[in-house]
């Protein structure tokens, strides 16, 4: 057998072979040192988080607002009507499929993880100065997990990606799977083909530097859930379950897309639905339901004041450490989720894309959102999940408030099984992007997507070395700031082709067809625009 069947390569070129390698050493030598040395490496990112949250917040934030007016913009202009993967494409997959892939993709656990982990951090280091003067603290730290985890987060970092890449992979039929493949209405790839290069390996550095970020909060919650709430005081336990998890992941790289992926999700979405239906009846319901009307009610009066809120005569760094901290990990996650999203959204128009991924995902992380965190805040429970995050970490807090709960062993088991759920449909989707974009391939092979799931799980056994919960958040900030660069190239380069496609289209009577003007273009020297 060829060598390179091994690792899915075969008829490949060099360019492709050192995409795939180079990515897989930095990976390799990233968990090397996380597993030989994690007290260096938790001090190197915390170092670069607080830097780049410090230099650059400011520009998160602003990149951010623009990005969710071009998405209204593609949205309900006349490019809404534009069918990804061209007008004659149908959906592969149902509504409900299509929702469950889209959801379970762009969120994972950080609805548990960080459903309770930001507001008792609020509560517990409120902001130096209250953007909305006479709001309670409970009620504050839940509208801003709305406005982060609902809207406009959604808006701002993954529908502009899943546009720019569906247009130009899919509905032009440009046969090109890279991320490179946007720049090329702006630049000549056979002129700078290196230049293609660097901005594809970026792009997969920048995917895994996301990924590591939740599969590292997921490996240290469930650590802390089976062992403060299940007694199961080992880690070995847990590597135990991430093996469990890896094997159910190796049957679904071979499953593939429409079964594999597609049930993985729809089985995740349907115990996410009923934890929360389980956790609302069990809590305090009362007190859940009041806290999430009128923190909704602070959320959407005050949506631009707490989106651009930076505190800027107070001298701390708050509003960069949660906005600009979370606008990053979007960019950084949004690359894999935008390109997984376009791939499962072959069929549907811009404009129904726009209501599966920022619609529908609002309403269904407005309502959980809620959920979790009016369980936290409620009296009796926020005191002592306060108390053993200010002690430990916020894996504590949730372990802490699921002790407290009644049924608590039952919510813990829901919630180990989601969070695992959230895993497998991460990395099954996860290898699927990072294999396509690698090998250039709309459908990668198995063996080249399942030697990513068993790096990428190795990835997340690592982080549970790491002896402190915050390193995690340092990855995706570092990993996304250069590419941010590259979402404003995409949001001219996605108007671009959506400008041409629909001129050729939907062109009226007397216009000239796309490539008339194209052809002209090139004459007088203009981008055709």
């Amino acid at each position: 057998m060829n060598r390179w069947n091994v690792f899915g390569l075969e008829g490949t070129d060099r360019a492709t072979k050192g995409f795939f390698f180079g990515t897989i050493t930095a990976l390799a030598a990233l968990v090397c040192v996380g597993l030989l040395y994690p007290a260096a490496l938790e001090t190197t990112l915390n170092s670069a988080f607080d830097w780049v949250l410090y230099r650059f917040g400011w520009w998160f934030m602003a990149l951010g607002v623009a990005l969710v007016a071009f998405t209204f913009f593609m949205a309900f202009s006349r490019y809404g009507r534009i069918r990804i993967g061209g007008e004659d494409a149908e959906p592969e997959f149902g509504v409900f499929s299509w929702i469950a892939m889209v959801f379970t993709v762009g969120f994972g656990s950080s609805i548990v993880v960080w459903g309770v982990g930001e507001p008792i951090s609020i509560v517990t280091q409120p902001p130096p100065t209250s953007p909305v003067p006479g709001a309670s603290i409970e009620s504050l730290a839940l509208a801003f997990m709305f406005l982060h985890e609902s809207f406009p987060g959604m808006a701002m970092w993954y529908l502009p990606f899943a546009l720019g890449f569906g247009l130009m992979a899919y509905t032009t039929e440009s046969d090109d799977y890279r991320i490179s493949s946007m720049m090329s209405v702006v630049l000549d790839r056979e002129r700078y083909g290196w230049l293609f290069w660097l901005v594809d390996l970026a792009a997969l550095i920048a995917i895994v530097g996301g990924l590591a970020t939740t599969l590292g909060f997921t490996a240290q919650q469930l650590a802390t859930i089976l062992s403060d709430v299940f007694g199961a005081e080992t880690n070995l336990v847990t590597y135990g379950l991430f093996a469990l998890i890896g094997l159910v992941f190796l049957g679904d790289v071979w499953l593939g897309l429409h079964k594999g992926i597609r049930n993985a999700a729809r089985v995740t979405f349907v115990l996410m639905l009923v934890t929360s239906g389980v956790l609302l009846a069990v809590g305090p319901t009362l007190f859940i339901l009041n806290i999430t009307l009128d923190a909704t009610g602070i959320w959407l009066n005050n949506l631009p004041r707490l989106a651009l809120y930076t505190a800027p005569t107070s001298g701390a760094q708050w509003p960069q450490s949660w906005t600009s901290f979370w606008w990053a990990w979007w960019a950084a996650w949004g690359l894999f989720v935008g390109s997984f999203v376009a791939r499962v959204s072959k069929g549907r128009t811009i404009r129904e894309t726009f209501v599966a991924l920022v619609a529908a995902p609002t309403l269904l992380t407005w309502l959980q959102h809620g959920i979790i965190g009016g369980w936290v805040l409620a009296p009796g429970y926020v005191g002592p999940v306060s108390e053993a995050f200010a002690q430990n970490d916020i894996p504590t807090a949730v372990a802490t408030a699921i002790t407290l709960t009644p049924f608590g062993t039952v919510i813990g088991v829901l919630l180990v099984l989601i969070m695992a759920g959230y895993v497998l449909t991460t990395l099954d989707s996860a290898v699927y992007m990072l294999s396509a974009i690698t090998l250039g391939e709309e459908e990668p092979n198995a063996r080249n997507r399942a030697w990513w799931g068993a790096l990428l799980t190795v990835l997340g056994v690592m982080t549970l070395n790491l002896p402190a919960f915050s390193a995690m958040e340092a990855f995706s900030p570092v990993m996304a700031l250069p590419f941010t660069l590259f979402f404003v190239v995409l949001m001219y380069t996605t108007y671009v082709t959506a400008r041409r496609y629909y001129r050729e289209e939907y062109k009226e009577p007397g216009e000239r067809p796309y490539f008339a003007i194209t052809r002209a273009s090139e004459e007088s020297g203009d981008d055709g625009t």
